[in-house]
């Protein structure tokens, strides 16, 4: 059985792919704001769309996240719009356990759940490589206006790290 289920043969390399960049898919949307099965579910979506387009895919990484992201604000836009405009952004707690992910990044989620819900879904989108432009461009905000958020994110970041660093040891 592919890492897609029943939707044909795949190459060795989008194998490799898949099980390389759907845990860190899932990661980072859960980051931005997506629940775990929100998560699961439009990446999925997506590696299921590069699947498809594989062989001619000459940027998967950038591709998929950009496809994944998309997938993720029209959900997001229907749960906004049902719940009378409001935002909603939290990093779910399993997203990291579902991931593998090691024990550490528990302190880094606490962190960035600290920052209001626009500063932890920038961060995320800049540490997962995107451009601040790139970031403006999917969040639909101004450049200027990811930067600040950037800013203050680090502000808020470094404070934690100086006063509220994890213990070393068990």
């Amino acid at each position: 059985m592919s890492p897609l289920g029943d939707h044909g043969a795949v190459t060795p390399e989008f194998s490799e792919f898949f099980r390389a960049e759907y845990p860190r898919l899932v990661r980072g949307l859960a980051a931005t704001g997506a629940t775990v099965e929100e998560a699961k579910d439009v990446a999925q979506e997506a590696m299921l769309e590069l699947a498809g387009i594989w062989p001619n895919c000459r940027r998967p990484y950038g591709w998929v996240r950009k496809v994944a992201w998309h997938k993720y604000l029209k959900i997001a836009d229907r749960d906004r719009k049902r719940t009378n405009g409001e935002w909603q952004a939290s990093l779910h707690p399993q997203a990291v356990q579902d991931c593998d992910a090691p024990d550490e990044r528990e302190w880094v989620r606490q962190q960035l759940m600290r920052l209001p819900p626009r500063q932890r879904a920038v961060m995320a989108l800049y540490v997962d490589g995107y451009s601040t432009e790139e970031i403006a461009e999917l969040l639909k905000m101004e450049v200027s206006t990811v930067r600040s958020h950037l800013r203050h994110a680090r502000i808020a970041l470094r404070r934690g790290l100086e006063g509220d660093q994890p213990e070393d040891g068990p």
